[in-house]
């Protein structure tokens, strides 16, 4: 062999060893970045269905007031839902407006911290003695 060819076969090898080792780096960032879309679209559907059925409150009349937070249905809340086929848990905590502002919660499990969590903040009313409140329902999740 030539000094030629031993280069021409030095460079391709190293081309090919390059594309390979981008490839399956890229490969690991589309895996990682599709399991947290997951999460954020399993995020935004527990804090709808949070803020339009589960806390959602009630009157006298069996009226149902979606982004109308009861304070009562916190204590109760189940804080592991199955989404999709897959087990997520999540933490809920209110913060609203009464002459300063106040936080209700956290209610729900403790986030862990090697997990890959991701976080929602839903504007709402919270319902308080006989009267609509400014509040914020904030959720954090991660999969179990």
């Amino acid at each position: 062999m030539t000094l030629t060819q031993i280069l021409k076969t030095l460079v391709t090898c190293i081309l090919v060893i390059s594309f390979l080792l981008v490839t399956v780096s890229a490969y690991q960032q589309h895996r990682t970045l599709s399991e947290l879309a997951e999460l954020s679209d399993a995020t935004s559907s527990i804090a709808t269905r949070l803020s339009v059925d589960e806390l959602a409150y009630v009157d006298n009349g069996g009226k149902l007031h979606m982004y109308t937070l009861d304070p009562s249905k916190l204590e109760g809340l189940s804080a592991q839902w199955e989404i999709g086929g897959e087990n997520f848990e999540f933490q809920v905590s209110v913060r609203y407006e009464a002459g300063g502002e106040r936080v209700l919660g956290p209610y729900g499990s403790i986030p862990p911290e090697g997990k890959a969590r991701c976080s929602f903040t839903v504007a709402n009313a919270l319902y308080e003695n006989d009267r609509f409140l400014p509040a914020k329902l904030s959720v954090i999740v991660w999969r179990t």
